[in-house]
């Protein structure tokens, strides 16, 4: 969560008026000495509550008046009384005690406290909100791609290739969806062998008299993917190659062919 965030959050607000768990009020401290705007947040919502106690003098108990005190800087020397819980108004050189412990009944009354716990989880239900349209979005993306491959493996200059496994692999099935006219490749993943965390598919591009040139690497199964395109290929062939992938085939974890000449 940024500084913003957590400033607008309400635990600020609730941390003054004392209506935080202890874990909740050490995580406000450690995140007050470090951050000058924290510091200077709480001070403004200390000076708020003051000022709102002087237009509304009801009484409250001392420990919320002891929490805005800690907040409010010291003034010069004043004289603050109560007697019979009778309200003194503050001299303009001191605060007065029950000008700033009258905020809490008020509170109570017209449930601030609720209203800033409302307003933390409400920040929560958003912060939710837009983790969840994330997760949507990144869902609608993945169809919308899904959508494109199979316009492109539907076009008509598409040629379906079944590969050809080697011995040893006679259970895998993969088709190449090959299209010379738009130079696009794509490998339906039918059926492939197991393979190990550090291990992964390779894709090789073979020509008469050429070395094998290496192409796609993946570990995608049941899944439609696009692959490389190589002019003048005679051949493409799958391997199981280490994780990330080699320079030169394994011949011995050769899985399968499929000829397009």
């Amino acid at each position: 969560m940024d500084l913003k965030t957590y400033i607008e959050s309400g635990i600020l607000e609730l941390y003054v008026l004392g209506q935080l768990s202890p874990e909740e009020e050490k995580e406000v401290q450690d995140m007050q000495a470090k951050h000058i705007e924290i510091q200077r947040e709480i001070h403004e919502i200390s000076l708020s509550l003051e000022k709102y106690a002087q237009l509304n003098a009801i009484k409250a108990p001392a420990q919320v008046a002891d929490r805005i005190f800690e907040n409010l800087p010291s003034k010069s020397s004043g004289t603050t009384s109560s007697v019979n819980n009778t309200v003194v108004t503050p001299t303009k050189t001191g605060l007065s005690w029950n000008t700033l412990t009258t905020f809490f009944a008020l509170l109570s009354v017209l449930g601030f406290s609720l209203f800033f716990i409302q307003k933390r989880d409400h920040n929560s239900a958003i912060q939710k909100y837009e983790s969840d349209k994330k997760a949507c979005d990144s869902i609608a993306t993945q169809q919308q791609q899904q959508f494109a491959i199979i316009n492109q493996i539907n076009d008509p200059n598409n040629k379906i290739i079944d590969m050809t496994p080697t011995a040893g692999y006679a259970g895998i099935s993969v088709y190449l969806h090959y299209n010379v006219v738009n130079k696009k490749n794509f490998l339906q993943l039918v059926n492939l062998p197991e393979i190990t965390s550090d291990q992964a598919f390779q894709l090789w591009s073979l020509k008469d008299g050429a070395d094998p040139m290496p192409l796609d690497v993946f570990v995608d199964n049941n899944k439609i993917i696009e692959v490389a395109f190589v002019d003048n290929t005679a051949t493409y062939a799958i391997t199981i190659e280490p994780k990330g992938g080699s320079k030169s085939p394994t011949l011995e974890r050769l899985i399968g062919t499929m000829g397009v000449i």
